[in-house]
């Protein structure tokens, strides 16, 4: 195992790419002390790695073991109830039947109808901004935003709900921290994590706030009862996590580090506004570029070999989705944003396989909504000043964006 590996340095969360392109060619599977995993940087191995059964992703007692090392928690501790019985975090047969169960969320008439409110939530969203205003913070005034009223009108959380559920989704993100000391403590989070239990069991009791018709929960919930081989429990279990989904970093940290993109190759923006393509290819080519999610966990079911290196049973790999989209063996010119890129649909930020994440459709049109109401009315976005950068390598996403609006 290598001495140190530089995924550990906090210096490099404001352009880890060129580590990555390096450790890719020198040590592509190589062992890192800050996640106590294998980090694996290639394309075509992160790829097999998120397909292959012998990486399971039924690794929740593995991570915990790795974000607090000696610490255990009793089999019927709300952890370990809720990680075994969510689609995240099991493999087959399980994980097929818990995907069936929330299959009613998320057909095409579904999806059409979020389209819709989602455009009208951006469109809404950047009107917003008052006249004459000619600089913003984009992260707070635009990034941040358009997540949680999406949350509310495509996904059903209740508005008058938001201030209960957000801060404790914020809270259980820290635990995904990347190489970095645990700021929350255990026992904290797992309060958190109860927490949204009983408020989702509550939700679909009726005895929360409202839940907009025709919206992700309001459609899981009419539809709990034909499912045989899920349990109302599980079904709690499955709001928990779209809750968690919904408030984590990834797409504020994908909407900010998008307009970081087109604000500094404004080409681009002259591109997605003389090209419909172009306009298609947007949310592909913002997650492949510069997504949020940088790396996933599996554990190793068995012992496996991995680009030239042995894995043993129960050791925990971390796949570096943002290194495999930087790949160069995969994307021509791949450090280029360039939403005439043919393969950008290649990316690996949603996952691959039987895990492909169930919101990726929604998602993409929260990117590709965003761009076109932002660039119909502000073309000229550009730079007014540094950017700034959490400190999450994991779920990496900018803290401050300033934008001139042009």
């Amino acid at each position: 195992m290598s001495k140190s590996s530089p995924l550990s340095d906090p210096d490099i969360i404001s352009d880890p790419y060129p580590v990555y392109a390096a450790l890719a060619e020198r040590e592509p599977v190589h062992w890192c002390e800050g996640l106590n995993a294998w980090a694996v940087m290639k394309y075509a191995d992160c790829a097999d790695g998120l397909k292959d059964p012998r990486l399971k992703a039924e690794r929740m007692e593995e991570i915990l073991d790795v974000k607090f090392p000696g610490h255990s928690l009793p089999p019927d501790s709300i952890y370990h109830r809720f990680t075994k019985n969510v689609m995240m975090y099991t493999d087959p047969p399980r994980h097929d039947a818990l995907r069936r169960s929330t299959r009613a969320g998320f057909t095409r008439a579904a999806h059409e109808h979020y389209s819709h409110v989602i455009e009208r939530v951006a469109q809404e969203l950047v009107a917003a901004i008052p006249r004459g205003a000619k600089e913003i913070d984009a992260v707070s005034a635009l990034a941040a935003k358009l997540p949680v009223s999406a949350a509310v009108h495509a996904f059903g959380v209740p508005e008058e709900d938001l201030d209960f559920v957000i801060p404790r989704v914020d809270a259980l993100m820290t635990y995904w921290s990347g190489p970095q000391a645990q700021p929350v403590a255990l026992d904290r989070l797992i309060e958190h994590l109860e927490d949204l239990h009983v408020y989702s069991l509550e939700l679909l009791q009726g005895k929360r706030g409202r839940v907009l018709p025709e919206t992700v929960i309001a459609r899981l919930a009419a539809d709990q009862q034909s499912h045989a081989d899920c349990t109302p429990e599980q079904t709690v279990h499955q709001i928990v996590l779209l809750l968690t989904a919904l408030f984590a970093p990834t797409t504020p940290g994908s909407l900010s580090s998008g307009m970081l993109s087109f604000a500094t190759n404004q080409d681009q923006i002259d591109r997605f506004l003389a090209d419909r393509a172009c306009v298609d290819n947007t949310a592909n080519e913002v997650v492949r570029y510069n997504a949020s999610n940088q790396f996933t966990w599996r554990a190793a079911a068995t012992a496996i070999d991995m680009g030239g290196v042995r894995i043993e049973k129960g050791q925990s790999v971390a796949l570096f989705l943002g290194a495999a989209n930087r790949d160069p063996h995969v994307f021509e010119r791949p450090d280029a944003f360039d939403l005439d890129r043919r393969n950008s649909g290649r990316h690996l930020s949603f996952g691959a396989g039987p895990h492909s994440c169930l919101g990726r459709q929604i998602a993409g049109l929260e990117l590709k909504w965003f761009f076109v109401a932002l660039f119909a009315r502000f073309p000229g976005i550009h730079l007014a000043g540094e950017p700034t950068w959490n400190s999450n390598l994991e779920f990496r996403s900018l803290r401050s964006l300033p934008l001139v609006l042009g």
